[in-house]
């Protein structure tokens, strides 16, 4: 085969290679980010949004009513659960259900907070409130935790993209790894051996006797 033929298939193959690499580098790079993204907003933003919600507001209710913590302590505590599942929200992006939701719980919220200023603590294990408190909580969470399941299945995603593409610039660089093998061995296949010409000393020619 050419050298120069040879040549510039390997150059073809480097830049080729090359060019693959440097578009899977970028979409893996961008798959990486974006499911980091929807991982740490599952993480940092809906998990501590459903603590709020399905944690603190309840538990601390059920225990403030029962004594087992400081009323006041709680009461005060409300205010300051509400500004943290407001922010949390914003981060989220506000989305429509779940501010809408949030309205509801901030009613309740507020309603509670009237009860414990005034000193009705008992009213906060009343039947009707527990009913009341549970009516605009269990939808809250149900809303954040389909939020989360379609993050975390983005995220997944993204990261099954990434997979993909490593595994697709795995493969091509299989091929041109065997490509480069085979252009750099075939100056040596099928090249035929000059035949090596010997030629044979001259002899004393003996002479005859008559």
């Amino acid at each position: 085969m050419n050298p120069k033929v040879i040549t510039a298939a390997l150059a073809a193959v480097v830049v080729c290679f090359a060019g693959v690499g440097v578009v899977t580098v970028k979409s893996v790079s961008k798959h990486i980010a974006a499911s980091d993204k929807e991982f740490a907003m599952t993480s940092n933003v809906l998990s501590p949004l459903f603590d709020i919600y399905g944690l603190a507001i309840v538990d601390g209710q059920a225990k403030a009513s029962k004594g087992l913590i400081n009323a006041k302590d709680f009461c005060d505590s409300l205010a300051k659960l509400q500004a943290e599942a407001e922010r949390l929200l914003a981060e989220f992006g506000n989305p429509t259900e779940l501010v809408a939701q949030h309205k509801l719980v901030a009613a309740y919220l507020k309603k509670a907070r009237s009860a414990c200023d005034a000193g009705q603590i008992e009213t906060l294990n009343s039947p009707a409130m527990t009913a009341e408190l549970y009516a605009v909580i269990e939808p809250m969470t149900a809303l954040i935790n389909k939020a989360l399941h379609e993050e975390l299945t983005l995220s997944r995603t993204h990261k099954d993209a990434s997979d993909q593409a490593l595994l697709t610039f795995e493969r091509f660089a299989s091929v041109a790894a065997g490509l480069g093998i085979v252009f750099a061995v075939a100056p040596w296949i099928g090249a035929k051996k000059k035949p090596v010409v010997t030629i044979a000393p001259k002899g004393r020619k003996k002479k005859t006797k008559r």
